[in-house]
């Protein structure tokens, strides 16, 4: 089914967006709020539902104003929020975002007890603090009285804002499987997974299509001016939307994407979309539904991306001298480049993928005496990609699949000498792509359906023979050292 105009809810982290798309998925107007994120040193990091859905109504009862005919809103949304709330609607536990790392030595003990294969095995989701499996294990330790009312509930924070508009208790699959509880072969709630955090599945929202409608109720289209038959499409993740925009783009000519889709921000992602249920045997690599087909995506997020580029650009003087951040990278990319070292193991905030270690720490490794700032800046800037180069390897072998591409987003990419520079470090080509937000393109996808666009561009950047070789060899030496790291960690809290 399509729809000339429709509204893209996108419920990030940090932000709340709302988009007007119109076919074939184009991007009209936005809107954004910002989040508020309650942060303390024991890795608290929570967002109050209440505000959140007060700025939900307030972003859509202004885009409903300005574009009355609208009747659609179909959801993206951030992955493994968890919040509950008892029988009278009560909010008994704020949003838990992925970002919140309470529960790691719950992690820690499902690793070090041998369990965390097995269930990553039936759910998919990598045993660590974001995964709300996970969180909900350490609830039942921290706040039992939550487990003892059969009648308080779990859910995320879209289940939430659907369940207050529409009075269902629902949540797509894409979402759920996110939240590590389900059967990804069965495609059900696990009952195993269940009993593991003692929740009943009267306690989850009922699993429904991503793209099954939802009339919103009477007293909020009154309320808020909506379209008299306005209805809410549940729609999927941000990052199974991001990868499902690549079935946007009809295929022209050589213009082919590749599959796969580095995300690079604040943090960083590798994913690729696939209709197989692949599983990686290490339990380092997730895989999640993405719609209705059902698709898959397999890959790996990276904690330390952008965040760590600002930090070096803080910490190295770059920002004291009134440098910019693209003043910094001009300056590091002409450095000369060493093969001895430095090396930076960039775990500024613990490490999801590979090793799903929240108690790594970002350090050095290969300082001399001859080792100047610059070095380490420069260092610091290769250990990123180093660090996600690892992750792009891991996802290939996953699935199997010839691919020596990887298509990448983030503001980054653009200038030219950098992109080099990236394909050079990660050792394979890199495809940028000139486009809106993928995410927003993504749920234009389950609305519309694929393959309607024929407007495509993008850049390619093949890494220089010469260099890649000589970066292949500082990789090679990164990624013992990381190991390492990693084991000597889980060592001294095994």
């Amino acid at each position: 089914m399509q729809y000339f105009q429709y509204f893209v809810a996108d419920l990030g982290t940090t932000n709340l967006k709302f988009a007007l798309m119109e076919t074939p998925y184009r991007v009209l107007d936005t809107m954004e709020a910002r989040n508020y994120i309650q942060r303390d040193s024991e890795g608290k990091h929570e967002s109050d539902p209440l505000v959140v859905f007060q700025q939900f109504v307030d972003l859509l009862k202004a885009m409903q104003a300005k574009y009355p005919w609208v009747n659609t809103l179909i959801f993206s949304s951030q992955m493994h929020a968890l919040l509950a709330m008892n029988e009278a609607g009560d909010i008994m536990q704020n949003t838990m975002t992925w970002a919140d790392l309470r529960a790691k030595h719950v992690a820690q003990e499902m690793q070090a007890s041998g369990l965390a294969a097995a269930f990553f095995a039936e759910s998919g989701t990598p045993i660590h603090a974001m995964n709300p499996f996970v969180k909900l294990a350490y609830l039942n330790q921290d706040r039992p009285a939550l487990f003892t009312d059969e009648t308080v509930v779990f859910m995320d924070i879209k289940a939430y804002i659907i369940r207050q508009l529409t009075g269902e208790f629902v949540i797509d699959r894409a979402t759920a499987s996110a939240m590590g509880l389900m059967n990804l072969a069965q495609n059900t709630w696990s009952k195993d997974l269940l009993k593991v955090v003692g929740l009943t599945e009267n306690q989850l929202p009922k699993l429904v299509d991503s793209t099954k409608e939802l009339p919103v109720k009477t007293n909020f289209i009154k309320a808020l001016g909506l379209a008299d038959n306005f209805h809410i499409l549940s729609g999927s993740t941000d990052g199974a939307l991001a990868n499902l925009s690549n079935l946007a783009y009809a295929i022209q000519g050589d213009h082919e994407l590749s599959p796969f889709v580095l995300s690079f921000g604040t943090s960083a992602a590798v994913r690729t979309l696939t209709d197989q249920l692949s599983l990686h045997e290490s339990g380092r690599i997730f895989t999640y539904i993405a719609d209705d087909q059902p698709h898959y995506i397999v890959g790996g997020p990276v904690n330390n991306a952008g965040n760590a580029l600002d930090w070096c650009h803080q910490q190295f003087g770059f920002r004291a001298r009134g440098e910019s951040f693209s003043d910094m990278l001009a300056t590091l990319l002409v450095h000369d480049f060493s093969a001895s070292g430095p090396y930076f193991l960039p775990f500024l905030n613990g490490e999801r993928a590979p090793y799903w270690n929240a108690y790594l720490q970002a350090e050095f490794k290969g300082i001399q005496g001859h080792t100047s700032q610059l070095d380490m800046a420069k260092a610091v800037f290769e250990g990123v990609f180093f660090e996600i180069r690892q992750v792009v390897d891991m996802v290939f072998k996953t699935v199997d699949l010839e691919q020596k591409m990887i298509q990448v987003n983030g503001k980054i990419f653009k200038d030219p000498k950098i992109g080099q520079w990236i394909a050079n470090i990660m050792g394979i080509t890199l495809q940028y792509v000139s486009n809106d937000d993928a995410s927003l393109i993504g749920a234009g996808v389950l609305v519309e359906g694929p393959n309607l666009w024929q407007d495509l561009s993008f850049t390619t950047k093949t890494p220089d023979g010469q260099m890649a070789d000589k970066y292949k060899e500082k990789f090679l030496m990164y990624q013992k050292y990381a190991d390492f790291a990693d084991q000597i960690t889980k060592t001294i809290l095994y």
